[in-house]
């Protein structure tokens, strides 16, 4: 009868035991669950029992690795389009030196299709190196930045393309928020949502910008009136390179990617809906920033 007695008891203790020893394990597993794809920096394995520190050591040695693998990709397209900006540039001023000359209609039919070429080229360039800064661990320096501040910016950048278009583009609303945040990251940001809404809206449509505040959360509103994106795309929409067929529009397909991946580093979220949801038509993007990097917000500031 004691044996009979004890051996329940027995059970029960080396359960909880065996428990107490693998909750350092489940806490790990939850730990790096919730990591972003950017944080490969090692998990502390000196609470782990001996038994399992080699496999912590191991997954250290694995992350260190795809770190320094990930890096070196960064690295190199950064070091490519960097290369590649001269000789662009060089290739541009001939040109532009070429349409001085005395030429026939014809040859300056082609000349314009060069420089276009030549152009989106450019622009390539510039957004892989945006992609890959945007794609980096190391965060810009964050201070209080006003977000009706950047987005006067964005607009003084985009206007001409808005007006060559005949877009109705501004700011609706009053309302002003201070974001923790580096001042180009958000730049960055807005400037390729704003730009991506210009593109693919059609001339003489409207493009506009917002700030909704809820208690200490603020979200980031872009709107347009343009074809909007269907829903079985907008899983891969912020795929590298990833262009919706049937637009007409020439880009790089790496607008939304860097809008991406600066809104992962900064632990924004990002959704996606349409302007009119009766027709399903037009394009809703809103960034929704979280309470921690919000410093300050003004409900009134003057009209843009």
């Amino acid at each position: 009868m004691p044996f009979l007695l004890l051996v329940p008891v027995l059970l029960l203790i080396v359960a909880d035991l065996i428990r107490k020893m693998f909750r350092p394990i489940a806490a790990l597993s939850k730990e790096v669950d919730q990591r972003q794809d950017e944080q490969l920096h090692p998990v502390e394995a000196s609470h782990f029992p001996v038994e399992v520190r080699p496999f912590a050591v191991a997954i250290n040695r694995l992350l260190g690795r795809v770190d320094q693998s990930m890096a070196s990709q960064r690295r190199f397209v950064a070091d490519a389009a960097h290369e590649l900006r001269s000789p662009m540039t060089a290739i541009s001023l001939q040109a532009e030196r070429l349409e001085e000359a005395d030429m026939s209609e014809q040859a300056r039919q082609r000349l314009r299709a060069l420089r276009e070429g030549i152009d989106r080229g450019r622009n390539l360039l510039n957004q892989l190196l945006a992609f890959a800064k945007a794609q980096s661990s190391v965060s810009a320096v964050a201070t209080p930045i006003s977000v009706q501040f950047i987005y006067r910016r964005v607009l003084e950048d985009l206007m001409p393309l808005a007006e060559s278009k005949q877009i109705d583009i501004g700011v609706d609303g009053q309302r002003d928020a201070h974001l923790l945040v580096g001042e180009l990251d958000l730049f960055s940001l807005l400037r390729n949502l704003v730009d991506n809404a210009v593109r693919y809206t059609p001339n003489g449509g409207k493009v506009d910008l917002a700030i909704e505040v809820d208690d200490k959360n603020v979200a980031l509103i872009v709107e347009d009136n343009g074809p909007g994106i269907p829903v079985a795309e907008r899983a891969r929409i912020f795929e590298a390179f990833h262009r919706l067929l049937g637009s007409g529009q020439i880009g790089s397909g790496l607008g939304l990617s860097i809008v991406k991946a600066i809104a992962d580093r900064l632990g924004a979220s990002i959704t996606l809906g349409f302007r009119d949801e009766s027709s399903q038509s037009g394009l809703r993007v809103t960034v929704n920033i979280p309470s921690q990097l919000v410093s300050q917000i003004e409900v009134e500031v003057s009209e843009i």
